[in-house]
């Protein structure tokens, strides 16, 4: 059974323009990530999805020098998108992380993979993590279904049609380790004040060549309040509904 991590990447966000190919100590913030997802055990390879738009070039440019297969799927339907990408490489079972969380943690990628399919489940998802170190597992079986009932093309946010709709069986990994559950924190990069906090962390953080682990990002975060501070004012975006075609 084929399991890869999909990374969903564009560079059309408004807020923070061509956010994941920023900059932080010398490598674009989507490198670190990439550095950081190479440790997961269980999937055998990393796909770049991204679209075919001209202005998501540098994204397929950066995964061919990284070494990573690239997929350039629908720009605005993401989740018809990673599931071409899954039908091209021949992915039984997805994790889906974006490219705008450099922080998600590989040890509890590898934990979603082994509870999705514990349990049998088409979905997966994750609780008590912060905002930005999760990802999301499936089975490219559960998202053709899912692709075949949605009536909505804009799908960024698509989590709902596995969790809402009732025709999916899905279950979530609960974590309880007090030193690393903090669902409230945001370490996600949407606005310039999330990337100021994270290029805050790995100056405290990094070491060129390393990747620090999610215990040492917890505990600063937990020792240094005025890092949290600095975006804790910012909101995450209200998804768009999904719909689902009747009949």
């Amino acid at each position: 059974m084929s399991t890869a991590i999909l990374i969903t990447a564009r560079l059309k966000s408004t807020r923070l323009p061509r956010k994941v190919m920023r900059p932080i100590h010398g490598r674009p913030m989507i490198a670190h990530m990439v550095e950081r997802l190479r440790l997961a055990r269980g999937p055998e390879r990393i796909i770049l999805c991204t679209s075919p738009v001209a202005q998501d070039d540098p994204l397929a440019e950066f995964a061919a020098a990284e070494g990573i297969a690239c997929f350039r799927g629908d720009p605005d339907d993401v989740l018809q998108r990673l599931t071409d990408a899954a039908q091209r490489y021949g992915v039984d079972t997805v994790v889906n992380c974006t490219a705008d969380n450099p922080f998600v943690d590989p040890v509890y990628l590898d934990r979603l993979v082994d509870f999705l399919h514990a349990y049998d489940y088409d979905y997966a998802d994750t609780d008590g993590l912060a905002w930005g170190l999760f990802g999301w597992a499936m089975t490219r079986e559960a998202m053709l279904r899912a692709c075949r009932i949605k009536a909505e093309r804009d799908t960024e946010v698509w989590g709902p049609y596995f969790t809402e709709t009732g025709l999916f069986s899905w279950g979530t990994l609960v974590v309880d380790d007090p030193r690393i559950r903090w669902p409230d924190l945001r370490l996600t990069v949407d606005t310039p004040e999330d990337f100021e906090l994270v290029t805050r962390i790995f100056d405290e953080l990094y070491v060129p060549g390393e990747v620090f682990p999610l215990e040492a990002i917890m505990d600063l975060c937990r020792t240094r309040p005025d890092l949290v501070a600095i975006n804790a004012a910012v909101r995450q975006k209200k998804p768009i509904p999904i719909r689902v075609n009747v009949g």
